[in-house]
């Protein structure tokens, strides 16, 4: 480098550093003796979603105050005022479960002022609306989707971005019970239509919530001529195959499109271990308007179904095609567009059920929205579907039975969808009531018929029953619920592996099996209600929650052996009822008689019933149960009141199971049958 060069860097460096020197002294000396009229060490507080207090420095050469822009409850100024450099203090109320807030406060002093925001923290914001997009019939109406927020609709930034056809066709937003209504026009245009939606929300800590529907119209169709006609025409009159007549019905609907509990799933006919739920996405069931009689609609597909709960609706039944099915008497209209939409309404007023006995259902009453009275489930333990979850993909719906106090039952119904079917919480024990709607299903998987009406709830607050077994209608005169492998090393009679949970009284079972437990026939096997997430279940199984046996053949009598319950209902004069819960594996019996006896050696039939085989992994048939089926049995009054009451589970006959075909085995000796649940109850 040149030295001349070099020489003026160096006198560069020189003079840069003693500028710099200065500049620190300057700085030093203002820091001792600065001074301003009025300053703030922060203009924006943000403070937690808790009660709190928090301090502001205020420098100021004189007096200086605080003041609240506007009124609020919330904040509380606690030192408002001072004199040269001081400490403001304020205080702030609690606000979890409310949004986020803020308020101006102003500073003043000296003829000046200055500004603090103050932010509290609270609820995430939230606006999700479910449907991307929502369809609208050409003459309108007021419309619903479904939507998940905690923001007032007045507070929303509210924008609509219409199509090239233009308008304003889309009016009148309200929020009501986790809905988003609107009101949409008639479209008569040419031409189909379409508007976006636009929800947002710029919350006081400055973030934006926002979310979007898309909003179509279609068409409209002419319906010159059609006729009304009421339910009972359609049920009654028209014939079987595709409806000629120029006809609609009127009625509310009381299923929700997209719902998981509507209807039951088939298993695919190209891979029977996956499901096709398109049955439960084209269910559709709309009851008359006075809620009376009701009829089930079958859309062509999933995208046609536009229905909501509680819509008032028109439909058009020309072209559609309708089934007639009898015992019990019910028809499925099939085959419904939009374009058979003639008028479809959200009405904002709520929908009651109409309450009734089990016992007093009849056929009009399917596919109603139904209230059972004084219900309670009859084996309330586990989950809403005790199954074995390995096989939740290859099995779709769950029976849960319930009975009521005056002896009656059915199945509750519980898709495998449902959000809450297995959330860890135990089943409600005490009774109450049951909202949903009424079907008429059949289910394979357990046995076929299962009662000539079931019902299907749409919600967690539907099933309206007490937590604690003492709020319930029943007795437990015994029951057994588990196999009590604590008690197997040294059985006695007060302790063995089958001493009841609740009451007195013996399980055994015929044969070569000793009552005492010093054989070893009875064994421990798997329960499926155990309540995931529990770290002790295993996809929902419980260890020894059953109990199973072998040999149910006599070769000697060629008949069936049975389990044996042996009780005393003396005391007892109401009615009693039996409780049993099981099934068997393939090659084990499958059919059962259930009888009754005061001792004597008489016996009085009960019931048969069968037991389905467990759900193989390798060859999983149809009519294989994922966990075990639940039958309840009402005995005679003749049966109460008796020192000696005695019940038999005797198998019928040697039909079973192979891993074909549900009735193609042979029973032989290692055939095994379990039960899960013994219960004998009686009205309080």
């Amino acid at each position: 480098m040149p030295h001349f060069i070099f020489r003026k860097l160096s006198w560069f460096f020189l003079v840069a550093g003693f500028s710099i020197l200065c500049l620190y002294a300057c700085r030093k000396e203002e820091d001792v003796k600065f001074v301003t009229d009025l300053a703030i060490d922060s203009r924006i507080v943000r403070m937690p979603a808790n009660a709190d207090t928090t301090r502001i420095i205020i420098y100021s050469e004189g007096n200086w105050n605080l003041e609240v822009t506007e009124p609020v409850e919330w904040l509380h100024l606690m030192e408002s005022s001072g004199n040269g450099k001081g400490e403001a203090l304020i205080s702030l109320q609690d606000n979890n479960g409310n949004l986020p807030r803020s308020v101006k406060v102003l500073v003043k002093g000296n003829g000046k002022t200055d500004s603090i925001d103050i932010q509290q923290k609270g609820l995430t914001p939230t606006i999700k609306i479910t449907d991307e997009t929502a369809q609208s019939i050409a003459n309108g109406g007021i419309l619903k989707t479904p939507i998940n927020t905690n923001v007032p609709l007045e507070l929303m930034d509210i924008t609509y971005r219409y199509d090239s056809t233009g308008g304003t066709w889309v009016s009148g937003l309200q929020l009501q019970d986790g809905y988003l209504y609107f009101k949409v026009d008639s479209n008569k245009l040419t031409t189909p239509r379409s508007v976006m939606l636009y929800l947002g929300y710029l919350d006081a800590l400055g973030a934006i919530t926002k979310d979007s529907l898309k909003i179509s119209q279609n068409l409209g169709m002419s319906y010159e001529g059609a006729v009304v006609k009421d339910f009972q025409y359609v049920k009654q009159m028209l014939a079987t195959g595709k409806i000629e007549e120029n006809i609609f019905i009127e009625g509310i609907v009381i299923s929700d499109k997209g719902h998981p509990n509507i209807a039951k799933n088939w298993n695919n006919t190209s891979n029977k271990h996956t499901l096709d739920k398109t049955g439960n996405e084209k269910a559709v069931y709309v009851q008359d308007l006075d809620g009376t009689e009701g009829i089930y609609i079958q859309t062509a597909t999933p995208g046609q179904n536009i229905f909501n709960f509680n819509d008032k609706v028109r439909i058009w039944l020309k072209d559609a095609d309708l089934e007639r099915f009898n015992d019990p008497n019910y028809v499925i209209v099939s085959g419904i567009e939009v374009k058979h939409i003639m008028q479809k309404e959200a009405r904002m007023v709520n929908l009651e059920p109409r309450e009734k006995y089990i016992g007093d259902l009849t056929d009009n009453d399917l596919y109603t929205y139904i209230k059972l009275k004084d219900v309670e489930i009859s084996v309330p333990s586990g989950s809403f579907t005790n199954i074995n979850e390995g096989y939740a993909a290859r099995t779709d719906c769950y029976p849960t039975h319930v009975r009521d106090i005056q002896g009656s039952g059915l199945y509750m119904l519980t898709n495998l969808g449902v959000p809450y079917r297995r959330d860890g919480n135990q089943v409600p024990q005490g009774s109450g009531s049951i909202a949903g709607i009424l079907v008429h299903e059949t289910m394979d998987r357990y046995g076929g018929d299962i009662g000539r009406y079931a019902i299907r709830h749409l919600s967690r607050e539907g099933i309206d029953l007490k937590e604690d077994r003492s709020q319930g209608f029943s007795n437990v005169l015994v029951e057994w619920s588990r196999f009590k492998k604590e008690f197997a090393a040294a059985p006695t009679a007060s302790e063995n592996p089958l001493t009841p949970d609740i009451g007195q009284g013996k399980l055994y079972k015929t044969g070569n099996i000793d009552m005492d437990f010093t054989g070893t026939g009875i064994y421990g096997t798997t329960d499926y209600n155990g309540l995931i997430p529990e770290a002790t279940t295993v996809k929902g199984s419980i260890a020894n929650g059953a109990w199973g046996s072998k040999n149910w053949w006599s070769t000697a009598n060629n008949s069936g052996e049975a389990w044996m319950i042996e009780v005393s209902s003396s005391g007892i004069s109401t009615p009693i009822s039996l409780q049993i819960e099981g099934n068997s594996d393939i090659g084990g019996p499958r059919n059962f008689i259930a009888e009754w006896s005061d001792g004597s050696g008489n016996w009085n039939s009960i019931g048969t019933y069968t037991l389905q085989d467990v759900t193989n992994w390798s060859n999983t048939l149809l009519t294989q149960v994922p966990g075990h089926k639940v039958l309840n049995f009402n005995l005679p009054v003749a049966a109460s009141g008796l020192e000696k009451l005695v019940i038999r589970l005797r198998v019928l006959n040697k039909i079973c199971g192979s891993t074909t075909n549900p009735n193609g085995g042979t029973l032989g000796a290692n055939g095994v049958t379990r039960l899960a649940h013994v219960s004998l109850k009686y009205n309080k």
